[in-house]
């Protein structure tokens, strides 16, 4: 069974953004995987950066499986990621874990800086991660292939200048919303401290941004990526060779 890897900063930055699509591949029978990099450990009003972490792997664990997925916690800490050795090999180490066939992380340039160190992580995690010399520190296999790696839209739709960012295609999750709200519910800690933090309505925040993607592509709900196309990366798009007419050219529907 081929593998599928949403790699995202934080617990609930998967759901958030592409948990549609995580759906929609594990009715086409792929299995699912989620990791973040940290475990949101600075997400609450009240509790200790340990005890709130414990509260949000759960939660990410119990969003995972209603796809009947794994999740993976890389060990890394809130507000403390960076393009380093230590959190490469942390990426690399889950990369290899899973040997997937497609990956999926936050664009380069986001509103959150931990967002945007942690796609340039992911990338290169999943670039090296097939070198057989590069040691992430733990007994890992070097990975089979070289994942197709996408990116999904910024935080807000936004990037830090606001600016649309030049993503390429959307996938019509209209029919999956409801999975999509359930494994965001999951994360019932970080709803609670983005009231604290800036009164929002967590996930009608999320159904307005999948809403207003679902229009760039004329669906009601939609999920928008853009394709790593580097040297050494696949250049067709596998996602709209598996999910068909689901997937959807930015400005064409």
């Amino acid at each position: 069974m081929e593998r599928v890897l949403a790699f995202g900063c934080h617990p609930d930055d998967v759901e958030f953004m592409c948990a549609g699509t995580l759906a929609l591949l594990a009715r086409k029978g792929y299995e699912i995987h989620i990791a973040t990099m940290t475990g949101g450990e600075v997400g609450s009003p009240t509790l200790k950066p340990q005890e709130i972490r414990a509260v949000r792997l759960a939660e990410a664990e119990a969003s995972a499986k209603l796809l009947g997925g794994r999740y993976h916690y890389a060990g890394g800490h809130d507000l403390q990621v960076e393009y380093s050795d230590a959190y490469r090999k942390m990426a690399t180490a889950v990369i290899r874990e899973v040997d997937p066939l497609i990956v999926l992380t936050h664009p380069p340039m986001d509103y959150l800086a931990d967002h945007e160190q942690t796609s340039l992580l992911v990338r290169t995690a999943a670039y090296i991660a097939s070198v057989p010399l590069f040691d992430c520190g733990r007994p890992t296999r070097p990975t089979s292939l070289f994942a197709y790696v996408y990116y999904w839209n910024a935080s807000g739709l936004r990037d830090l200048f606001g600016r649309l960012l030049p993503v390429q295609f959307g996938i019509d999750v209209s029919s999956v919303m409801d999975i999509k709200e359930k494994m965001l519910a999951c994360h019932a800690s970080q709803g609670t401290w983005l009231a604290h933090l800036n009164k929002s309505a967590y996930l009608e925040q999320m159904k307005e941004q999948t809403r207003r993607q679902g229009q760039a592509i004329g669906r009601q709900y939609g999920e928008c990526f853009v394709q790593h196309r580097g040297s050494g990366h696949p250049q067709d798009n596998v996602l709209g060779e598996i999910l068909g007419d689901l997937c959807v050219s930015v400005g064409s529907g």
